[in-house]
């Protein structure tokens, strides 16, 4: 492919593509040359795998490198932890990296399918080790490998992996002490079928739970691995917690898990939040009702091992007493949400007294997401611009949300411009909510944050600053960074009232009384709006004719000669 009129800049390669059926396809490298003298701009290399997914018969993969310091004998051991029970496929290969010939073999059948064999290493040389182990439909497993020197050269190698349902639940550095080991059922949002827990150090297990309750746990000073594993009621949901205390002491570990039923429609989410202070805090669960209103929604808050105060069962607010962390471990937030057709977006939050936010966090149920964390680090006005690239096609929707805490902040859905208002400093979430239209599920968009530009900016002006009774006057405007303009008063009908270009000019029609004309302008940046009055000149005074009124020395006068005639017309006449 040639790119041609590539201007300066950073710019960003997608590659779309699937797998084939035979093991180990999918590996892609990609160059990108200057046509001018054939120097390498950049280079990559990967390998494209199918999304994870819900297998009928979950596998557990190790695809592993790594190299001793000394020359020696290693025992390597493949172990089936049978946690929750046994795998039915379990093998472990290990080679010199580049080399033909294995050096083990597990299970080894020329030794009773042995899951140990001795094999002789050398510093300098990178070893492979490939295992896979397979569970039963739907169920889950726990395995691990290890390459141990059998002369004190300690551990070379050692990994745990689960398969399926089974999970692992976090690790622990705990000192060489005593500890009380718990396993909960919070019976959120119902009980638990079963729950277990298994605690696993260098490969092998230390301690094993398959009931609710507390046992004793006796440590050395390590990094411990904790793995755990529930089965809710048919088609439910549930959830466990898992504590490591040393009595009288903060805990060392502490995890809460939610977990589905398979066929559940119920989607689970866990968010851990720390918590410095203690006091009441809001618990949130918010429905945005985008792109659709949500079916049915639970919040719950997990501190010390137990729910805190009262769980949601439908969006809204619960206040919960909380501790701080420092003295009853961290606070889980467990939520479980269904929705219909097109999915919802929705908001894990946890909110101080003084509103301020511990944990916002926007999940979606029921349609693909993702959500991209957005810190403004000057309060001001941005704009969000987001493009479906239709590459390798178009998506069916696309629907991109800016959100703070419960409340959006603005929305576009399939490509625009969203606008933000006056922003504080602080941190959001933008929230791409997309379906893709290709079988493959793949989908290409872009994105681009920015200040938003100034407000628009406005000059209206009429030719007359007043006309007489029944005149009319021209008005004339510009404006800039407008993308819409309105206008309004005067009076004013027809064509021009209502929305308008962003710059004219018109004619008023008559005008009788002094009126003001105003044009509303809106833009990325903000609103505008600029008016001018137009007045009205006053009637001009009638002259002395012409049926005017007469004034009062003209009526004297003209009364006056009148009765000189009517007194001259009665005297007498002379002898």
């Amino acid at each position: 492919m040639k790119l041609t009129g590539a201007k300066v800049g950073s710019y960003r390669l997608h590659v779309v593509g699937k797998p084939g059926p035979v093991l180990g396809s999918g590996p892609i490298g990609l160059q990108v040359i200057n046509a001018a003298d054939n120097s390498v701009l950049y280079t990559f290399s990967d390998s494209l795998a199918v999304p994870s997914q819900a297998a009928t018969n979950p596998t557990g993969l190790m695809d592993e490198t790594f190299t001793v310091n000394s020359a020696g004998s290693y025992q390597v051991t493949l172990n089936d932890l049978a946690f929750p029970q046994a795998l039915p496929t379990l093998t472990l290969l290990l080679i010199p990296e580049g080399g033909s010939t294995p050096l083990a073999i597990l299970p080894d059948a020329t030794n009773g399918n042995a899951m140990q064999a001795a094999v002789t290493l050398q510093p300098g040389q990178n070893y492979r080790l490939f295992a896979v182990g397979q569970a039963g439909a739907g169920s889950g497993g726990l395995y691990s490998a290890s390459v141990i020197g059998q002369s004190g050269q300690g551990v070379a190698f050692s990994k745990t992996l689960p398969i399926g349902t089974t999970i692992l639940a976090g690790t622990a550095a705990l000192a060489a002490a005593s500890y009380n080991f718990t396993l909960t059922d919070l019976a959120f949002p119902a009980a638990l079928t079963q729950a277990s827990a298994m605690v696993v150090l260098n490969g092998q297990a230390v301690l094993t739970a398959t009931n609710t309750g507390t046992q004793s746990l006796t440590a050395s000073a390590a990094t411990y691995s904790v793995y755990a594993v529930a089965t809710p009621v048919a088609s439910g949901a549930g959830s466990y917690a898992i504590q490591i205390v040393q009595p009288g002491s903060a805990p060392v570990f502490s995890h809460a898990q939610a977990v589905v039923a398979s066929n559940a429609t119920l989607t689970p989410f866990a968010v851990d939040v720390t918590v410095n202070t203690a006091g009441t805090y809001a618990l949130n669960l918010v429905d945005f009702q985008t792109p659709r209103p949500l079916v049915s929604g639970s919040l719950a808050a997990v501190q010390a091992g137990a729910i805190a105060g009262s769980a949601l069962t439908a969006p809204g607010t619960s206040n919960v007493s909380l501790s701080a962390s420092a003295t009853s471990g961290p606070v889980t937030l467990l939520a479980f949400g269904s929705s219909g057709s097109g999915g919802s977006l929705i908001d894990l939050n946890l909110t101080a007294g003084d509103g301020t936010l511990l944990a916002d966090q926007p999940v979606a149920v029921g349609v693909p997401f993702a959500a991209r964390p957005l810190s403004i680090t000057a309060a001001g006005r941005y704009t969000v611009v987001g493009n479906d690239l239709a590459f390798p096609a178009q998506f069916n929707d696309l629907a991109i949300v800016v959100t703070q805490g419960g409340n959006v902040k603005g929305s576009i859905f399939a490509s625009g411009t969203i606008a933000l208002p006056d922003l504080a400093a602080g941190n959001y979430y933008i929230n791409f909510l997309a379906t893709p239209s290709n079988t493959d599920g793949t989908g290409t968009y872009a994105l681009n944050v920015a200040p938003a530009p100034p407000a628009p900016t406005i000059t209206l002006s009429a030719d007359k600053s007043a006309v007489d009774p029944g005149g009319t006057v021209k008005l004339t405007w510009t404006s800039t960074n407008a993308t819409s303009c309105t206008a309004s008063g005067g009076s004013w009908s027809g064509h021009w009232t209502g929305a308008q270009a962003a710059s004219n000019s018109d004619t008023s029609p008559a005008i009788s009384a002094a009126a003001t004309f105003t044009l509303s302008c809106d833009g990325l940046g903000g609103s505008s709006s600029k008016s001018v009055t137009v007045g009205v000149n006053a009637a001009p005074s009638s002259s002395h004719g012409g049926g005017g009124r007469l004034d009062f020395e003209l009526l004297l006068g003209l009364s006056a000669m009148l009765l000189w005639r009517f007194a001259s017309g009665r005297r007498a006449p002379l002898a």
